[in-house]
C-alpha cells in the first residue's frame, strides 16, 4: 500500500517543482513598432496602437466603432482609425483604458461630429501581437446639437500585429 502512494505521489511532487509556464510570464511590448488589425464588429474597422520609440509600453491607439444608434435619424454609426487620448501604459503585457475620441465630418456629413468613449482591455500575446476586446458607446452632433447616442452591442474581439506591407 505504501509503495502505491508513493508511486502516486512521486509524479506529483515532480510536477509541482516544475515553473509556471512561459504563457504566463509577462511580455515586454517590442518598441518603436506600429500593430494594426481590424476589429470583428458586424462591420469590421481598423484599428492600431503605436508603441512609443523608446519605450514600448507607453501606447498611442486609433480605435474603430460600430454601434446602433437611437434618435436623429441614424440607424448606425461607424468609424476606423479614430485617433484616441489619452497615451496609455501596457503594465506586463497587459492593457486596461478608458480612451476617448472625436471625429468630424462623421459619415461624410459636413458638420456631424461623432464623440466617443471606448473600454479597452486586452495583453500582448507576443513583443509585437495584441489580442483585445472593445466596448463603447458615442454621442452624434450636428452642428454641436446631441442627435444621436449610440452604443457597441457587445464587446468585439481584435488582433493587432506587425504587418508588412
Amino acid at each position: 500500500m505504501a509503495s502505491r502512494r508513493a508511486a502516486v505521489l512521486a509524479p506529483l511532487l515532480v510536477l509541482s517543482s516544475v515553473p509556471a509556464a512561459a504563457a504566463a510570464d509577462p511580455v515586454e511590448p517590442r518598441a518603436g513598432v506600429l500593430l494594426t488589425g481590424q476589429i470583428q464588429f458586424p462591420r469590421p474597422q481598423r484599428m492600431s496602437i503605436q508603441t512609443d520609440g523608446k519605450d514600448g509600453t507607453k501606447l498611442t491607439v486609433a480605435m474603430g466603432f460600430d454601434g446602433r444608434c437611437k434618435g436623429g435619424g441614424l440607424g448606425e454609426a461607424w468609424a476606423g482609425n479614430v485617433k484616441s487620448a489619452p497615451v496609455i501604459r501596457a503594465l506586463d503585457g497587459r492593457i486596461s483604458a478608458t480612451l476617448t475620441g472625436t471625429f468630424r465630418n462623421l459619415g461624410g456629413v459636413t458638420g456631424r461630429t461623432g464623440t466617443f468613449k471606448w473600454q479597452l482591455t486586452g495583453r500582448f500575446t507576443d513583443r509585437d501581437v495584441v489580442s483585445a476586446t472593445v466596448d463603447g458607446s458615442a454621442e452624434v452632433r450636428m452642428d454641436g446639437k446631441l442627435i444621436s447616442r449610440c452604443k457597441i452591442a457587445s464587446p468585439a474581439s481584435v488582433r493587432l500585429a506587425v504587418r508588412s506591407s
